[in-house]
């Protein structure tokens, strides 16, 4: 059974990124207010209020009407919003990637606004109740001024929403998030890496099998951290996030062996679930904007300038891999990281981000162009031996396919161009690659 910090890490994870999440806190913190409220018509400083009120508001008959203009009206908002936003995800599944919909789900916008009109509508529904035309000094009258108010701020939203909505269909607009995002994740990762000197030797480490399959996303830090400071171990996770696990396949080695009991808790702390948020790993954002761009290049999308912006920022992220290792580090004790995680190597993030470009888009001389650029780019800054090496190859294979799908003898020339930029660089970072034969008689 799953320890209780586990459960509740799990589902912390899983709530937060839910869309009911804060439309849940904003209703509850409505219906607060409501009792709020409630209370404060019993004080005398709302009596004393209620003669300073317009007419309107002392009218029992009359609040109950503002009471249920104001409920039909936002639960229409409330539907239309609903079904709006239904139409955003259907859209983005279809043009660009079924990857990007959790991000979306998880907009702070849209889950605010829609939060904002269930806390209204039960708002009103609590002071409905309350109503009694009978007894009309018990009418709460600032209560129904404050619903009027809240009235014009559903109004206000309503605009945001729409914005919002409008945003989150462009495709530049969800390209730009992710990036920001997966930039985020790289900053976070280089600050925690900062005077760390490398992975340690596990070769001779006892190693702990996964226990279930499924892809791994994330480790309770915090509850591992803990397990590796009593027993003074450290451990090395030997796949990257996002890997697909089978049972039994080896999960994570520690510097001494553990005994059942510790294997059940550490075995605990795994998270396993098919999200991928571009906040949480930068190669999970560059894997969503190479989806992109290859649904952009398919004949029913024909969208290459799309295509051409998700490569201009990948590079952009390449390049600022430049000189980052292949590893991250976590449960801090001191100062000092006990746990170690792989990272996508630069080879292995070329052939997930670049390669599938690079396949769809051959014939497409402009997209090709863009991927060398690209590869230039990545070749700034201060890029590993291992990352050139890996850039040349990727240059290589570009060279190769553009030899075999470009057939046009302008193309071929601008293709040259490309690489002659290339073979420009500085002697560590030129690749030796030749450049298109050219038939002039063509």
């Amino acid at each position: 059974m799953s320890a209780p910090a586990n459960l509740v890490f799990r589902l912390f994870h899983r709530v937060r990124e839910s869309i009911a999440f804060y439309p849940a806190l904003i209703t509850a913190f409505y219906a607060l207010l409501a009792a709020a409220v409630l209370a404060f018509e019993m004080t005398p400083t709302a009596l004393a209020l209620r003669d300073k009120l317009p007419s309107g508001l002392l009218d029992p008959d009359n609040g109950r009407e503002i009471l249920g203009t104001l409920i039909t009206s936002i639960v229409s908002l409330t539907v239309f919003s609903f079904s709006m936003v239904m139409v955003v995800l259907n859209g983005a599944a279809a043009r660009l990637t079924p990857r990007v919909l959790p991000g979306l789900l998880s907009d702070m916008r849209n889950r605010v606004v829609l939060g904002i009109y269930l806390g209204s509508i039960l708002y009103y529904l609590l002071l409905i109740t309350t109503i009694n035309k009978d007894e009309p000094a018990t009418l709460p009258s600032v209560g129904l001024l404050l619903a009027l108010l809240m009235g014009i701020v559903c109004l206000a939203m309503f605009v945001v929403f729409i914005r919002s909505v409008s945003q989150s269909i462009q495709v530049d607009w969800i390209l730009s998030e992710l990036f920001r995002e997966a930039n985020a994740a790289l900053d976070k990762r280089k600050r925690r890496l900062a005077g760390v000197g490398g992975v340690p030797d596990d070769s001779d480490w006892w190693c702990l099998p996964a226990a279930r399959p499924g892809y791994l996303r994330d480790v309770n830090q915090r509850r591992l951290g803990k397990l590796l400071r009593n027993r003074n171990l450290r451990a090395v996770i030997k796949v990257e996030p996002g890997f697909f696990l089978v049972e039994g396949h080896p999960l994570i080695s520690f510097s001494e062996p553990l005994s059942a009991q510790d294997q059940a808790e550490a075995i605990d702390c795994f998270d396993f679930h098919d999200y991928e948020f571009a906040s949480a790993n930068i190669s999970y954002g560059m894997r969503q904007m190479s989806e992109i761009a290859v649904k952009a290049i398919s004949p029913a999308i024909n969208d290459p300038g799309t295509a051409m912006r998700a490569i201009n920022l990948i590079s952009v992220l390449l390049q600022r891999l430049g000189g980052v290792p292949p590893f991250d580090v976590g449960c801090f004790d001191r100062g000092s990281p006990r746990l170690f995680c792989p990272q996508l190597t630069m080879h292995r993030m070329l052939e997930l981000v670049i390669a599938p470009i690079r396949v769809y888009a051959s014939h497409d001389p402009l997209v090709v162009i863009t991927l060398l650029q690209c590869m230039k780019n990545a070749l700034h800054d201060s890029p590993s031996a291992e990352q050139v090496e890996a850039i040349h190859g990727e240059v290589h294979a570009l060279r190769d396919q553009a030899d075999a799908k470009v057939e046009n003898t302008r193309d071929r020339h601008a293709v040259n161009d490309a690489l002659e930029r290339l073979l420009k660089l500085e002697p560590r970072k030129r690749p030796s690659v030749q450049l298109l034969p050219i038939d002039e008689t063509r």
